[in-house]
């Protein structure tokens, strides 16, 4: 099934605040009438056809939050989609019951279903889940839609009826018919699926760069700290040319025994540092993995040297590129503290661009903190 954190571009519209929320585990298929179909004249089988493969569905958390919106691949000979309580019973045993929502709604309130040949009517409105009308979709290119509410009913008086709430875990089954309206009378197959719910860390708010005295870098980053609930992974990236020498010597005498302080009884602090200068230098950048050890953070400080800095602009955004993605991220507070005494190179040097750090970092919901010092003279 379709995670959309994992391969499709960010996107402004109101589907993508909460698409992430929710994966759909699909447990197999399980039925399937052996009828020849017409979905091979597309060069499909009919198994393909109706099959929900990887990738084929994604599913949206309603603006009112009462439901959430189920949209499905449609590829030729896939003619509807109903949501039914469970699969098939091989042995015809046993009814399973197509779910109907209580109030209609406008994306498949009006949809039609046959059974047993003719159009179903009902003294009541019946609202099936239930689509045979694909519609343009961005991520998909035609899709299925089909609203499903929190709550569900299925079965009727005469026989067994029941109510489902949705929630995390629910067992729901996508059955597909190579016909329109769920009409039984062409192929179908079950996919069933349960639902799983994600929450993901908040987006990070915006980039502000802040210019701070040489004597309150460590009071800042205390401040930034201190403001953690007690579970959460720092990494540290540092510009380590030559006008940083006097900042970086503070860092190595006066970071950890504040940190140390402010930390105590934390459920979790994890720290890493990344060590940036420029092209043409020693190194563009060097990382060094999470620590829980504030010993083995001092003995990183100890040994940072440094030297070159030809030129105004560093490799601020490689610096911070390599610490949102050489990092094994765990925490739910995830921070990236830049200390640096100039600027981002305006034109990018190499393929790393303020792009690609911005959607890296919200991708991971880090927060990137960039702290600016005062220049020396003879930069």
């Amino acid at each position: 099934m379709y995670r959309r954190n994992h391969s499709v571009a960010k996107r402004s519209d109101s589907k993508s605040r909460y698409w992430d929320c929710w994966t759909i585990a699909c447990l197999g298929v399980v039925f399937l009438l052996p009828i020849v179909s017409g979905a091979q004249e597309a060069g499909l089988t009919v198994e393909d056809a109706l099959r929900i493969g990887e990738g084929d569905a994604y599913v949206v958390l309603g603006e009112d939050q009462d439901g959430f919106d189920l949209y499905l691949r449609a590829k030729p000979g896939l003619g509807s989609v109903l949501i039914t309580e469970s699969s098939a019973d091989p042995d015809k045993k046993t009814d399973s019951f197509a779910f109907r929502a209580w109030d209609y709604n406008s994306i498949n309130g009006d949809e039609k279903r046959i059974l047993d040949g003719e159009f179903l009517e009902s003294e009541r409105p019946l609202y099936f889940l239930l689509d045979s009308t694909p519609e343009p979709d961005e991520l998909l290119g035609e899709a299925f839609h089909i609203r499903i509410p929190f709550n569900l009913t299925y079965g009727y008086p005469w026989s067994r009826e029941g109510q489902v709430m949705v929630h995390q875990g629910t067992w729901l089954n996508l059955r597909t018919f190579e016909k329109p309206y769920a009409d039984y009378s062409g192929p179908w197959m079950d996919n069933p699926f349960v639902l799983a719910f994600d929450e993901l860390p908040p987006p990070p708010p915006p980039v502000v760069e802040e210019v701070v005295e040489d004597g309150d870098l460590v009071e800042r980053i205390r401040s930034i700290i201190s403001r953690s609930e007690g579970n959460i992974d720092v990494v540290l990236v540092v510009d380590t040319t030559i006008s940083m020498k006097d900042d970086v010597s503070f860092l190595r005498e006066s970071l950890v025994p504040m940190v140390r302080r402010q930390v105590e009884g934390f459920a979790s602090f994890r720290v890493g540092l990344v060590l940036y200068r420029d092209y043409k230098e020693a190194y563009l950048t060097r990382v060094e993995e999470f620590t829980d050890s504030l010993d083995e953070l001092q003995r990183r400080l100890n040994r940072i040297t440094v030297a070159g800095g030809r030129d105004l602009p560093e490799a601020v955004d490689e610096g911070v590129f390599a610490a949102l993605t050489e990092f094994e991220w765990q925490a739910p507070e995830r921070i990236v503290i830049q200390v640096g005494d100039a600027p981002a190179h305006e034109v990018p040097r190499g393929s790393i661009t303020p792009e690609m750090v911005e959607s890296e970092a919200s991708r991971l919901g880090v927060r990137i903190i960039p702290i600016r010092l005062p220049g020396n003279e003879g930069k």
